[in-house]
């Protein structure tokens, strides 16, 4: 499962409204067969299921979240897990989304064992954003703030370009990638013109930019 764990925050800023999901398949003896991460196509189980050719009797597939039951973009990876011929499905969280809930109990009406539960905390830490607005109805907000120890944001002058060390910097752009949309007020955009978007050379989406004030701010 902590492999699996790794798998799904390859996803992280790729899946969109869903959640990041990983999957891993092992043998009878607990070797590696394959495994999978949803990136914002198939979901991670059907993902490490097509990659093999066989899979082998026996064999077990352990994944972040709950198999999903329904329909959508893809087809139930319930049904991918049951035509793959695999003996026991391990979960770490439940799917509390109701048009995909319901993967365990097909699971087991097919005769497949089912274990959920293990490493649910973790799991839930890096699906906060996608079950804060399936459980709460409403996104996730990070409030990003950068301070010296003693308080203060910047030089009293405005000289300081940064405050943080560069260490510090590269998480803020992880921030950036992971999420859907930066927003900042009128002031910070008059003050600092930021560009808003992740500093790093990565292939994946900028955030949407937002500036949120009573303020004009200049065309350029």
């Amino acid at each position: 499962m902590r492999h699996a764990l790794s798998l799904a925050l390859r996803g992280e800023g790729r899946t969109g409204s869903n959640p990041i999901v990983g999957a891993v398949i092992i043998d009878s003896e607990g070797n590696l067969v394959a495994e999978g991460f949803h990136a914002g196509g198939d979901h991670a189980e059907v993902v490490a299921i097509k990659s093999v050719t066989r899979i082998p009797e026996g064999s077990t597939i352990v994944v972040t979240l709950e198999p999903c039951n329904h329909t959508g973009k893809t087809g139930p990876c319930t049904e991918a897990i049951i035509a793959a011929g695999i003996s026991r499905v391990v979960y770490a969280v439940a799917d509390p989304n109701p048009i995909a809930a319901g993967g365990s109990d097909r699971l087991r009406a097919a005769g497949i064992d089912v274990i959920e539960g293990v490493l649910a905390a973790p799991s839930r830490f890096f699906n906060r954003a996608w079950l804060s607005v399936i459980e709460k109805q409403r996104p996730l907000f990070i409030w990003k703030i950068a301070a010296t120890l003693d308080g203060k944001t910047a030089a009293l002058d405005g000289s300081s370009k940064w405050i943080t060390s560069e260490s510090s910097r590269e998480f803020v752009s992880l921030l950036r990638r992971n999420s859907d949309a930066i927003m900042v007020g009128t002031g910070t955009v008059i003050a600092d013109n930021p560009s808003l978007v992740p500093h790093d050379d990565q292939e994946i989406k900028n955030p949407l930019r937002v500036v949120m004030g009573l303020r004009e701010i200049p065309e350029g």
